[in-house]
Parts: C-alpha cells; sequence; structure tokens
C-alpha cells in the first residue's frame, strides 16, 4: 500500500513545487491588497474631511448672518437714541401736529433703510404719530415690549415675530422717550428689517438642496427658503430640527428639514432673543461626489485585480525566469546608458515578444530623446539669449557680450561705443494706442536698429522696456555718433503716429559714450555714461542724439523738456 501510494505523493509534491501560477496568483493579491486598503482609507478619509468642511461651513454662514443682525439691531439702537433726544428737544414732539410729527420722523426713517418705519406710541400704549399712517392709534399697551420700556426705561428688543401690523416677520425696537421731570414715558416704535435673510435667502436658491431658516422659540418660521419654498408664518414646534436646534445655542445636527430632505445642518442663536439661524446643506449633495468618485475607485480596483489573477493564471514558470532575468540585464544596460543593446525574443514563448519588443523600442526612443534634449537644450540656451518681443539679444545677452567687449578692447587698446536709445513718449503710445500697436511699435524700432548695425562687429539688444542698446566694437565717438544719426533719423522716416507726442510721431533719443577701458575701470562705466548722456538728450527736447562729453550741468530739467 504505501509502495503504490509512493508516486503519487511524489507527483503532488511536484505538482506543489511547480505551481508557478498559484504563487503569482498570492503575490498578485499581496500586491493589490495595500493599494485597495490604501485606496479605501483614501476614500474615507475624503468622505470625512467633505462632511467635517460642510460642518465648519453651515456654522461660519449662521455666523456671518448673526453677526450682520446684531450689528444691524446695534446700528438701530443707536439711531434710535438720537431720535428719541430730538424728538424730545424739536416743535414735533412738544406741540406740533400729526403730520409735523410724521415729517420728523421720516427724515430719519429715510436716512436708514434697514428700518421699515418709525412710530411713537403715547404713555396710554396708543401709536400717536408714524410714518405710515394707517397704524395711528392702534392700541400696542397689551405688548409685552411696550410695557417693559415703560416699566424699565430702557430701550427693549422683541422677539422675532410676525406683526400683524406690519405684515411680515420682524423684530421690534422700542426706545423710551422721557420728558425732563415728567414720570410719563413715551415709546419710540422701530420694526426692524429682516433684509440680510433675504439676502441670504437668494444664496441659498441658487444652490441645490440648500435651506435657510429663522426660527423663534416656538418653531414658527419668521424667515426662510427651501427649494424655492417660502415657509413664512408655519409653525413646526415638533419637528426633531426645531427640538435640536432649542436644545443648544449653537452647535450642527444631521437630520431631516422640513421638506424630509436629509441635510447637515448649521445653528446659532441671536443675541438677546430665543430665535435661531438655522443653514442646511444636502447632504446627498455633499457625499454624493466622493461617492461616486468611490464606486469608480472601487470598479478600477477591482478591474485591475481581476487582470492581475488572469495574467498570473496564464504565465507558467518555465515561459517567465529565464526570459524575464534576460530582459533584466537588457534593462539595467538600458539604464546605465547603452542605448544600442537589443533583446532576441526568438527562444522565447511569444508573451515575451512584446516585452522585449517594448525594450528596444525603449531604447531607441530613450535615444532619439537624448538627442532631442540635446537639441532642446541648445534651443533654451538660445531662447535664455534672446528677448522674444523684438527677436534682439535681451540683455543679459548684452552684459555677456559687453564683459567680453571690454576685455578684448582692453587688452588691444581699441575703443569701445555704446548707443543707448530710448523710445520718446512711448507711455503716451501705449495709452493711446493699446499695448499690441505698442508691441509692434518695438519691433519695428529693433528691425530699423538690426538694419543700421554692421552685423560683423555690432551687437544690438533690447535693454528693457522701450530701451534698447548698440554696442560698437573698435569704434570711437565719430562712428557711434554717425551712427546714432542714421538710427534716429531712420526711426523718425518710419512715421509711426503719436498723436500724444508733442512731435506727433514716434521719435527717439541717443545717448552716446565711447571709452578705452582702462585697468581700473570697468563695463558699467560706459554703460552710465551711455545713459547720462540719453538722459541729457531727453532733457534737451528729445529727438536728440548726445555724447557723454557733452552733457552739461545746467541742462533744463526732464519735466521742462516736455
Amino acid at each position: 500500500m504505501s509502495l503504490l501510494n509512493r508516486p503519487s505523493a511524489t507527483r503532488r509534491r511536484r505538482a506543489w513545487r511547480l505551481s508557478i501560477r498559484a504563487r503569482l496568483i498570492l503575490l498578485a493579491l499581496l500586491a493589490v491588497a495595500p493599494l485597495i486598503i490604501d485606496r479605501v482609507h483614501l476614500t474615507e478619509s475624503s468622505r470625512v474631511e467633505r462632511t467635517q468642511a460642510a460642518y465648519a461651513e453651515v456654522v461660519t454662514v449662521a455666523r456671518r448672518a448673526r453677526d450682520a443682525q446684531a450689528e444691524t439691531i446695534e446700528a438701530a439702537r443707536a439711531l434710535m437714541q438720537v431720535v428719541a433726544r430730538a424728538y424730545i428737544a424739536s416743535a414735533a414732539g412738544t406741540a406740533g401736529s400729526a403730520a409735523d410729527c410724521a415729517g420728523f420722523l421720516w427724515g430719519f426713517a429715510g436716512e436708514a433703510p434697514w428700518i421699515a418705519s418709525l412710530s411713537v406710541v403715547g404713555a396710554d400704549g396708543r401709536i400717536t404719530c408714524s410714518t405710515r399712517r394707517q397704524v395711528i392709534g392702534l392700541d400696542l399697551s397689551d405688548r409685552d415690549y411696550i410695557r417693559d420700556v415703560q416699566r424699565t426705561r430702557h430701550y427693549v428688543l422683541s422677539d422675532y415675530l410676525l406683526e400683524r401690523s406690519y405684515e411680515k416677520s420682524t423684530v421690534l425696537m422700542a426706545f423710551p422717550i422721557v420728558r425732563p421731570g415728567s414720570d410719563e414715558v413715551e415709546v419710540l416704535l422701530a420694526p426692524v428689517d429682516l433684509h440680510w435673510l433675504g439676502r441670504l435667502g437668494q444664496g441659498v436658491e441658487s444652490r441645490v438642496g440648500m435651506a435657510a431658516y429663522l426660527i423663534d422659540g416656538k418653531g414658527t418660521v419668521l424667515a426662510g427658503v427651501q427649494s424655492r419654498e417660502r415657509l413664512v408664518g408655519r409653525r413646526f414646534g415638533d419637528h426633531p430640527l426645531v427640538k435640536t436646534v432649542q436644545a443648544a445655542p449653537d452647535g450642527t445636527a444631521t437630520l431631516e428639514g422640513f421638506d424630509g430632505v436629509r441635510r447637515i445642518f448649521g445653528y446659532t442663536s441671536l443675541p438677546g432673543t430665543d430665535a435661531r439661524i438655522v443653514i442646511g446643506y444636502s447632504e446627498r449633495e455633499v457625499v454624493g461626489k466622493i461617492e461616486r468618485e468611490s464606486g469608480l475607485a472601487y470598479l478600477h480596483l477591482a478591474f485591475f485585480g481581476l487582470i492581475t489573477v488572469i495574467a498570473a493564471w496564464l504565465i507558467s514558470e518555465h515561459l517567465i525566469v529565464e526570459p524575464i532575468r534576460s530582459l533584466a540585464r537588457t534593462a539595467t544596460r538600458i539604464g546605465q546608458g547603452d542605448l544600442k543593446v537589443r533583446t532576441d525574443p526568438g527562444a522565447w514563448a511569444p508573451e515575451f515578444a512584446p516585452l522585449a519588443t517594448a525594450l528596444s523600442d525603449m531604447a531607441g526612443r530613450l535615444a532619439a530623446r537624448e538627442r532631442e534634449l540635446r537639441a532642446a537644450n541648445a534651443h533654451l540656451e538660445e531662447l535664455a539669449s534672446i528677448d522674444p518681443l523684438s527677436g534682439l539679444a535681451n540683455r543679459r545677452s548684452f552684459d555677456a557680450r559687453l564683459a567680453t567687449e571690454w576685455t578684448r578692447a582692453g587688452e588691444a587698446g581699441r575703443p569701445l561705443g555704446l548707443l543707448m536709445i530710448d523710445v520718446d513718449h512711448f507711455k503716451l503710445f501705449n495709452d493711446g494706442y493699446g499695448h499690441v500697436q505698442g508691441d509692434a511699435c518695438l519691433r519695428q524700432i529693433g528691425r530699423v536698429l538690426a538694419s543700421v548695425a554692421d552685423a560683423e562687429t555690432d551687437f544690438v539688444a533690447r535693454w528693457g522696456g522701450e530701451e534698447f542698446v548698440l554696442l560698437l566694437a573698435d569704434s570711437g565717438l565719430d562712428r557711434a555718433v554717425d551712427l546714432a544719426e542714421r538710427l534716429r533719423l531712420a526711426v523718425l522716416a518710419l512715421r509711426i503716429r503719436n498723436e500724444g507726442a508733442p512731435a506727433g510721431h514716434i521719435t527717439v533719443s541717443v545717448g552716446v559714450a565711447a571709452h578705452v577701458p582702462s585697468p581700473d575701470s570697468r563695463p558699467q562705466d560706459l554703460i552710465e555714461a551711455a545713459d547720462t548722456a540719453l538722459y541729457a538728450a531727453k532733457r534737451r527736447g528729445r529727438n536728440t542724439t548726445v555724447v557723454d562729453s557733452d552733457v552739461r550741468r545746467d541742462d533744463p530739467p526732464l519735466a521742462e523738456a516736455g
């Protein structure tokens, strides 16, 4: 029996030992598992972060609304204090008629758009005068805020309410009017408009699934919107949202709104009242995007895992090890810079032919990319030395060329000339004709400058803005001045209109300098000399050439030169 079973056991051990498919599948699963775990972790972290951000945002919006209302109330209190004092001192508050009184109040109400009206309530609790004639004579003696003002002689802010006399949700501010030597207390009354919540509602309506409410202590909606539905006047005293927001002065919660839509709510109390401002973002809108992204990510991971398992199952051990080693050696040589190496997959399984071809193609592409990079580097070096607008050399190239020519001229004892050219009144040209025309103008002047210069010995560059330079090797003042005048006249011959300039056309001013370098001098000396001559030319009226040796201290200032 033992002898009979031995071959079978040997075959089983050999099969297990040679099962590369099982080992590859296990390795593939081990490789994919961390990616799945990491992606799930990132997805869940993103979900939490977005939810927390939504909580923070709704609380911030609610607190901004609260602060806006607090500022409005404080402004209203300060205004009513001024009105009360002015009322006592005015004729309207002593022996004036109701019309005089209303006119007096109108003078203040018109300056405060957040106050709907102003009224004076007599000591008997009836409105004696008001900016709204229909409420005159209305008995308010049963109102708590009227009695509180008359009792405490301090201003009182009513709860947010739906006031029948004003036909909308409002908060009433009552301010005492106490005449000197009198025990009677009149009351200055003003409903404060909730315009700030209206603006908040407009913002809420523009976002899908959002809601904003102002709820009093009894659960009545004093102002608010949800999904474009107006809720003012409706009472939701037993609703879970009302119970939640009334349980604490501020906070957050996730529950259903008055329309049954589940939202992330932030709420805060209004100072001095039991009212709450409640802002809600649709939970579905907040987390919907992350849910879609999560589903897509999981689908990608599942697809990737399936492809990995199938690939591992199809590859056998004897078709992998040696080809992989050969390909690894080839890849190593490519990595070391041997881009001529190639692989011959003729003896391998056909599945490796694409990989071998890919390596060969990669080596070829890397070689081509290396050539391209060398060409690109050469091109970048060229671009780094050229001004993109005018096509001339830029200041960096000019500095390098000046240093070279300065050393060469110093060794040979030869003069080195420099022209600094500035386009006159170029800002007026830019302002009048636009930057596009300004750029075109600079390009034309650059072409003129290049045409005047000797391409073999001279070096033309754009100094910056509307300034150009022309470096003249082995040139003294005579040639420099001659070139400067030729350039000035050539620009004038372009007849480029500039109505803002005195000449009516584009002109240039040129500063000329020529030095023989000495051991104690430096290239900057030549630049400063030409620059000084340039500004002398501009002070002398522009459209002229000045040599640095001709600069006088008594030259007019630039402003006088125009």
